[in-house]
Order: C-alpha cells, then structure tokens, then sequence
C-alpha cells in the first residue's frame, strides 16, 4: 500500500472551501486538462453515499472508475472510496483543517496499484509522480479561485 499526501493553505473560510468542494462540477475546474475527467453520473451537491461515475484518460487508455462518499465530516472532512476502477485500492481523504488566517487543504490517497500486466507497468513511484503533477495543478487552480 502507497499513500500520497499534498496540502495547501488558503486564505478562505474552511466552510466556504469545504462547500466547493462538495459539487463534481467544481472538481472538474480544478482538474488537469490530460486527465480528461469527464463525469457519467454524479449528483449536483454530495452526501453520504453519493456515488460519482466518471471516466478519465489513465496509462493510454481511458478508464471507468466509481467512487462513493463514505463520510463527511462539515466542514472538516470528506471521505470518498473506490467501489470500481483501476486500483485494488482507492481511499480519499480530503481534510480541511482552519488556521486563523484561512483553511489547509489535505488530501490523504491511500493506495494499492493495480493488478494484471498494467499492474506490472505502473509502479508506485510512476503513480505518485503523476498525483503530484496533477495536485500541483489542482493547487495552481485553487489559488486563483481563492487567492
């Protein structure tokens, strides 16, 4: 099991980050352009037990992923798992933490690589290497969102 972890400060309301990030459509807006991330289904705002489909472009090819939010926590926590995709596990923890002049945004991946021949092409450094490019961009959107 790998996990990856990538945080920024902002200096917004926890509350008012936490609420963006609880609409797939704001998702898309911070995501990388490659990863094409497209959504199948997903509602307008998420709950516990939410279920987002969504399809992206991943090692050459693209892939069919669904996730579920398994626990929120207002404004402080968001937990989303893998229920179909790529990895033999996906766990996402979006944490929110508030300082005094804004909020930390952490996301916390745990992960197990895939299985099969494209588990044998995608080593862990190779996928944390693409998380980090694409959190870097994701920091780079936020920033000009939230300043």
């Amino acid at each position: 099991m790998a996990v990856f972890e990538s945080e920024i400060e902002l200096k917004t309301p926890a509350e008012t980050v936490f609420e963006f990030f609880l609409r797939p459509a704001n998702v898309l807006k911070i995501s990388p352009p490659e990863l094409g991330l497209a959504f199948i289904s997903a509602p307008d705002v998420m709950g516990v037990g939410s279920r987002l489909k969504f399809k992206v472009q991943a090692h050459g090819q693209v892939q069919s992923m669904e996730h579920e939010i398994v626990r929120i926590d207002s404004p402080l926590l968001i937990l989303e798992k893998q229920v179909q995709g790529l990895f033999k596990k996906w766990e996402h923890r979006h944490e929110f933490e508030r300082t005094g002049s804004g909020v930390v945004v952490r996301d916390v991946i745990d992960f197990d690589k895939p299985g099969g021949i494209i588990g044998l092409l995608l080593t862990e450094s190779k996928i944390l290497d693409q998380l980090e490019d694409g959190f870097a961009h994701r920091h780079d959107m936020l920033r000009k969102l939230f300043g």
